[in-house]
């Protein structure tokens, strides 16, 4: 095994621990907004939209997968509508738009990346005890 590889499963395991808590934290924010009817001016006048976390297989400069991942956030609005003229941010036709987000969607997205996270740092665990098992038996 080349010496610049010799890490590459713990690099590749970082990388998922990174992307799992963006991905937690999205979660906990989608889940923050749900039902939310504030219009937002940097979200084109509409609520909240539910964000979602992709993850990417990175690939090094000769095109072949490294191993690591990249996690991007994108947007994934979707929205319900229902007539309550008293409503606070409802519009003109007393039509209030609010953020159609699961709770119980967002809540099992949170305990899978949760889990995802507990064994991507398990990995990296077991990948310190081979490391340091192997320059022990270079020791001797």
């Amino acid at each position: 095994m080349p010496l610049h590889n010799i890490f590459g499963a713990m690099d590749a395991s970082a990388s998922a621990l990174t992307g799992e808590k963006k991905r937690m934290g999205i979660a906990a924010e989608n889940l923050a907004n749900a039902g939310s009817t504030k219009r937002l001016p940097e979200n084109g006048g509409l609520p909240y939209a539910r964000q979602r976390v992709h993850f990417q297989t990175v690939l090094d400069n000769f095109g072949r997968e490294t191993g690591a991942v990249e996690a991007t956030v994108e947007k994934s609005p979707r929205y319900e509508s229902f007539f309550d003229p008293d409503h606070p941010d409802a519009d003109e036709d007393g039509m209030v738009t609010e953020s159609d987000i699961s709770p119980v969607l967002e809540l099992t997205d949170l305990m899978m990346a949760s889990k995802a996270y507990e064994a991507n740092t398990n990995a990296i665990r077991g990948l310190l005890r081979m490391h340091e098992t192997a320059l022990r038996l270079g020791d001797r």
